[in-house]
């Protein structure tokens, strides 16, 4: 079908208490496992173009590569900006088709911020097109950790690599989590569509065993009225149970990935995760047979892990069986907080 807008499929989100995954579209493999995973489960999704994907193959070809897809699909399907980084690039994408946009300003001060967000939603709106926008900054995980620090970290457990995380990281992550006062401004005076708030996730985390704030989602939710979208979401803890399996204490004011949809978010972006599965399926495959010609078969594999991964966020997440017909599996029940 036709590429589909996120304000609709938001709104939705927003008012029935689930989130829509968004999924990187790094190359077609990942592609195709996120609308197998979308057609099966039934569960609208959004494609997101990293600034890292138009390095990697160009606009037009990323682009290309999602608006053949989508039109194949048979579930709603929209094709998002992600971290856009000016009006100009926000211009460009809306040019070659784009039916969601995005502005990162969370490296600019607080005004600049509001003026560029704003001017793009001015441009964006004309044409009938949402903008989600930054407030606070979320930060990356090389910000606290080298290499080869990170590779020794993962060597410990996974409540060992939380604490020590809290030491390193804590501090910072809390100072650049979004204000809720700042937020309620920040959203009347741009005329943003969707709020991308820093609430303690880190981008590009190596597994799933970092906690939200689900205070600072319901301050947010409560200031703005806005679907909430979660960046660095690969690194979060996905469930309560989860959390115990792997010896993780979460603190009063945290919450794990399904938590922080039951408290507002809205929108959930997913990329390292499937990433990593993809690579570990494709490597896999490799090993089991280095003397293979076919590059396609090397590929499947990778492409089938990402397709398990994606899937089992869409359950996570609520989102499957949202689109008519019959799911693969049974949709998770989630409610926002009222």
């Amino acid at each position: 079908m036709p590429l589909v807008t996120s304000k609709e499929l938001l709104l939705q989100a927003q008012t029935d208490g689930y989130a829509v995954g968004a999924f990187n579209a790094n190359n077609v493999e990942t592609v195709k496992a996120v609308i197998e995973a979308a057609e099966e489960e039934r569960a609208p999704v959004i494609l997101q173009v990293s600034q890292g994907a138009i390095k990697y193959a160009g606009l037009e070809i990323a682009t290309g590569i999602v608006r053949a897809a989508a039109q194949a699909a048979s579930v709603p399907v929209v094709l998002h900006l992600d971290h856009g980084t000016s009006f100009l690039q926000n211009a460009q994408c809306m040019q070659v088709g784009f039916t969601s946009l995005m502005y990162d300003g969370s490296a600019e001060p607080l005004e600049k911020n509001i003026e560029i967000s704003a001017k793009i939603c001015e441009m964006a709106h004309a044409c009938g097109l949402p903008v989600e926008a930054e407030l606070g900054k979320i930060p990356k995980i090389e910000d606290y950790t080298t290499p080869a620090e990170a590779e020794e970290l993962r060597t410990h457990t996974e409540a060992e690599q939380v604490e020590t995380l809290r030491k390193k990281a804590g501090p910072s992550v809390e100072q650049l989590m979004a204000d809720p006062s700042q937020a309620e401004r920040f959203v009347k005076t741009t005329g943003i569509d969707s709020l991308a708030a820093a609430v303690g996730s880190i981008h590009g985390m190596w597994a799933d065993i970092w906690p939200l704030r689900r205070d600072r989602i319901e301050q947010l939710r409560k200031a703005t009225n806005l679907p909430l979208v979660c960046h660095g979401s690969s690194g979060v803890i996905r469930t309560r149970a989860d959390a115990a399996a792997k010896g993780i204490k979460l603190r009063p004011d945290e919450c794990t990935l399904e938590e922080g949809v039951q408290a507002g978010i809205c929108k959930v972006n997913v990329a390292t995760a499937v990433s990593m599965a993809f690579l570990r399926g494709t490597y896999g495959a490799f090993q089991k047979n280095p003397t293979e010609k076919d590059l396609r078969k090397i590929l499947l594999p990778g492409l089938q892990e990402a397709k398990e991964l994606v899937r089992g966020y869409m359950r996570l997440f609520g989102s499957s069986g949202r689109v008519g017909g019959k799911a693969t599996g049974e949709a998770s029940q989630v409610k926002h907080a009222e």
